[in-house]
C-alpha cells in the first residue's frame, strides 16, 4: 500500500470540498458548462506536481466553452485509461435536499453533494491515483480523461476526444461511472438510448368553451398512454445479462404550458426516455412510433411532431475474454476474494463510444447505484479507497 488509508481519506475529502461546490451543469440543462470545474482540476494537478496535462476545450452550439482535461503518467507500452466525467445533472427539487447540494458535506463515511457519486467519486479516485502513483514504476501507463458533457450526450466530451487520436486500439479502457455496492459488477454491455421530445399542437381557448378548443394537454396524455402501451406490448424481449433485463420506455420531463387555470393549453411538450435492448434496431422502433402518431391523428384534431434529444444504437458488447475484463477481474479476485459478475446496464456511459470505435471498454466501480441524480446524493469514502487498491494492484509493477 503506497499511502495510509487515513491520508487517502483526508485527500479525498479535500478534493470533494474543492470540486463539488464548482457547478458544472450543461447549458442544455440550464447551466454554464464544465469550464470552471476543469480549471479547479488543473489547479489540483499542478499543485500535486502533475504538470504534464493537456486541456481540450471546444465550443458547443450555444458558444459555451466545454472543457476536457487529459493526463498520462508512465513510460509503458500500453495505457490503462480512466474516463471520469466532470459534468453533473441539475439539483431538481431543492426542497427534497436536506443538505446543501453544492457543498461537500462529510458525515462519517459519506460525502454528500450533487455529483458526489455521479461522477465525483471517479474524479476523486483518478486524482488520488495520479498523486500516489506519479513516481512509481508502472506496468501500464495511467491515463486519465476528465470529460465534459456526459449527462447530455458526450458530443463535447468523449466523442470530441476520440476524434483527437488520444487513445490507442490496444489501450485498456475503464469507465468508473456505474457499478454495484459490492464492487463485483463488471459492465460489458449497454442498452440503446432514445430520448424523444414530443410536441403536441392543439388550439388554446378559454376553459369555459372547450367546444372552441383542442386541448393539447388531454391529447398529449392520451397519446403518451397509447404509445407507452404499444411499445411495452411489442418490445418484450428479455436479456439476463442486464440488471434490468427488459427494454424501458418512460415518459419523463414535461414542459410548462399555460400560466393560469382557466385556459385550455394549445401546446404541450413531453419527453420520453427509452433504453432498448441491443437486439432491437432503433430505426424499427422509430418507425413504430411514427405509425402510432399517424394512427392517433386519425381520431384526434391535435398534431404531433417529434425530435430526438439523443439517439444511440448500442454497440457490440465488450468480450468477456478481452484484456481489460481479464485484468480487472483478476485484480478484483485478488483484492476482494470474490468472483466478479459480467453484466449489462440500461444507463449510457462513455464506454459505448469506445465500443463503437472498436475498442474494448468496461464500466466498473464500487458504488451505491440508487443515489445518482437523487436528492442528498452521496458517495462512500471507503468505496473509493477500495477501488484505489484494485487499480493500484493492476498498475504497479510486480516486486521481485
Amino acid at each position: 500500500m503506497q499511502a495510509s488509508e487515513d491520508l487517502m481519506r483526508e485527500e479525498i475529502i479535500r478534493y470533494a470540498k474543492r470540486i463539488l461546490p464548482v457547478r458544472a451543469i450543461s447549458p442544455e440543462s440550464g447551466g454554464t458548462g464544465e469550464s470552471a470545474r476543469a480549471d479547479e482540476i488543473c489547479k489540483i494537478l499542478t499543485e500535486n506536481g502533475l504538470n504534464d496535462f493537456q486541456r481540450y476545450d471546444t465550443s458547443d452550439k450555444n458558444d459555451v466553452v466545454r472543457s476536457n482535461v487529459v493526463i498520462k503518467i508512465g513510460k509503458a507500452e500500453r495505457t490503462l485509461w480512466l474516463i471520469a466525467h466532470i459534468d453533473t445533472v441539475p439539483v431538481g427539487d431543492r426542497n427534497l435536499w436536506t443538505r446543501d447540494p453544492f457543498s461537500a458535506t462529510v458525515e462519517e463515511n459519506r460525502i454528500y453533494g450533487r455529483g458526489s457519486s455521479d461522477d465525483g467519486q471517479a474524479v476523486f479516485l483518478s486524482l488520488l491515483l495520479a498523486r500516489e502513483l506519479k513516481d512509481k514504476e508502472l506496468k501500464y501507463n495511467l491515463g486519465i480523461a476528465f470529460v465534459a458533457d456526459e449527462e447530455v450526450g458526450s458530443v463535447y466530451g468523449i466523442q470530441y476526444l476520440l476524434k483527437q487520436g488520444i487513445f490507442k486500439k490496444d489501450d485498456l479502457i475503464l469507465v468508473p461511472d456505474s457499478g454495484s455496492e459490492d464492487g463485483l459488477d463488471v459492465e460489458v454491455a449497454e442498452k440503446s438510448i432514445l430520448w424523444i421530445k414530443f410536441t403536441v399542437k392543439g388550439k388554446q381557448y378559454h376553459a369555459s368553451r372547450p367546444d372552441n378548443a383542442i386541448n393539447a394537454g388531454r391529447e398529449s396524455m392520451k397519446f403518451i398512454l397509447e404509445l407507452d402501451s404499444m411499445l411495452h406490448e411489442k418490445y418484450t424481449a428479455k436479456d439476463e445479462i442486464f440488471n434490468y433485463p427488459y427494454s424501458t420506455f418512460e415518459p419523463t420531463k414535461h414542459e410548462k404550458n399555460v400560466d393560469n387555470v382557466n385556459t385550455i393549453p394549445g401546446l404541450e411538450t413531453i419527453y420520453m426516455d427509452c433504453r432498448i435492448l441491443p437486439k432491437y434496431d432503433l430505426d424499427n422502433v422509430i418507425d413504430d412510433i411514427s405509425n402510432c402518431i399517424r394512427d392517433f391523428e386519425k381520431d384526434s384534431k391535435a398534431h404531433i411532431s417529434f425530435e430526438f434529444m439523443q439517439k444511440e444504437q448500442a454497440p457490440v458488447s465488450t468480450s468477456p475474454e478481452s484484456d481489460i475484463v481479464k485484468v480487472l477481474s483478476e485484480s478484483i479476485r485478488k483484492i476482494k476474494g470474490s468472483e466478479p459478475r459480467i453484466v449489462g446496464i440500461g444507463g449510457g456511459t462513455c464506454a459505448a463510444f469506445f465500443r463503437h470505435d472498436g475498442m474494448d471498454a468496461v464500466v466498473w466501480s464500487t458504488t451505491v447505484p440508487e443515489v445518482a441524480h437523487q436528492a442528498d446524493e452521496y458517495c462512500i469514502i471507503d468505496h473509493i479507497i477500495g477501488d484505489f487498491k484494485i487499480l493500484e494492484n493492476i498498475l504497479l509493477k510486480d516486486e521481485n
